[in-house]
């Protein structure tokens, strides 16, 4: 962390990465940092491999994303981001050894592409975010403070997932105290919804895979779905899993059908680990909340995650 504050402090402009499919803990966190080091007086820009759509468009800065060319800066940091390849097109930009690169992230399991890295498996790497903001004596604004909060409650599903721990509540204390509006994240961010995403939502829920034995559930969103609906292919549906595990069921996917490929999102109750199905795919995560991406069709898909979570919940019931 220390290393982090130097190099910080030292650079002029800085360029902050978040990772394709972006959540919460990756949008929330990259634009805290970037208040921050606005407020110390760097030039700063944001990037990432993919289109920055959704409930995000009331934090303050989201709509900054990609406005400016990627040009050489002092600094280069990515933010939650487990590999390089959900860089997309900017894993380049770790690569070269010219390049002062950071990785900051709270994920198990990953890559070692920058040169300097601070890794802590957190329940959400907006917590790192936190403590480096605070190493580097930059007040926390109630800016600041949203952007954390909204972070964490995704990472954590709002609180609910195995990763929250009493170093979790402790931060959303303190982002309290520091004007974190709870109020507007949950109306702006988990309870807004559009016509289409509510159609696109239902139809998956009502066309899901349901195993015989009510153990698990397999969802999809196919390219034709978002078309007949009107919907963004990146509508934050990643939680829709919930559904199913409300009733009962121990594991839950939801598969999306994207241009660059099938991304499928892990759901769990708390004593089942998809993590580790995820790892299958060269994918991972956390023990109830877990991601990958697939190559093929989304039938073929379909039927390798049917198989895996079949496979895990014989060998782990």
């Amino acid at each position: 962390m220390q290393n982090i504050v130097k190099l910080i402090k030292k650079a002029k402009t800085i360029a902050i990465f978040s990772h394709k499919g972006p959540d919460p803990d990756a949008v929330g966190s990259a634009l805290a940092l970037r208040y921050a080091l606005i407020k110390m007086g760097k030039k700063v820009s944001l990037f990432c491999d993919d289109e920055m759509v959704g409930n995000y468009a009331f934090l303050e800065g989201f709509d900054e994303y990609n406005k400016t060319e990627l040009s050489e800066a002092d600094l280069y940091i990515s933010v939650d981001v487990a590999s390089s390849e959900l860089l997309g097109k900017y894993a380049d930009v770790f690569s070269n050894p010219e390049n002062n690169t950071i990785k900051i992230d709270h994920h198990g399991i990953g890559e070692n592409f920058a040169k300097v890295r601070c890794i802590k498996p957190y329940s959400a790497c907006a917590i790192l975010i936190f403590e480096l903001i605070k190493a580097l004596k930059v007040k926390i604004t109630d800016k600041i403070a949203t952007c954390l909060y909204l972070a964490i409650c995704g990472d954590t599903g709002i609180f609910k997932n195995n990763n929250t721990d009493s170093k979790t509540f402790s931060v959303c204390a303190e982002l309290f105290d520091c004007g974190a509006d709870f109020k507007q994240v949950y109306s702006e961010f988990f309870e807004k919804r559009t016509l289409a995403n509510l159609y696109l939502t239902s139809n998956a829920i009502m066309t899901a895979y349901v195993s015989d034995d009510g153990q698990f559930s397999v969802m999809t969103v196919s390219t034709d779905d978002y078309q007949k609906f009107g919907a963004n292919e990146n509508e934050h549906i990643g939680n829709l899993p919930h559904s199913f595990l409300n009733c009962g069921h121990k594991i839950s996917v939801i598969l999306k059908q994207k241009n660059d490929g099938i991304h499928c999102s892990f759901r769990s109750k708390f004593e089942y680990d998809v993590s580790k199905i995820a790892e299958k795919f060269g994918g991972g995560g956390h023990k109830n909340a877990a991601g990958c991406s697939i190559i093929d069709s989304l039938g073929n898909a379909e039927k390798m995650i049917i198989e895996a979570v079949k496979n895990y919940l014989k060998e782990n019931n």
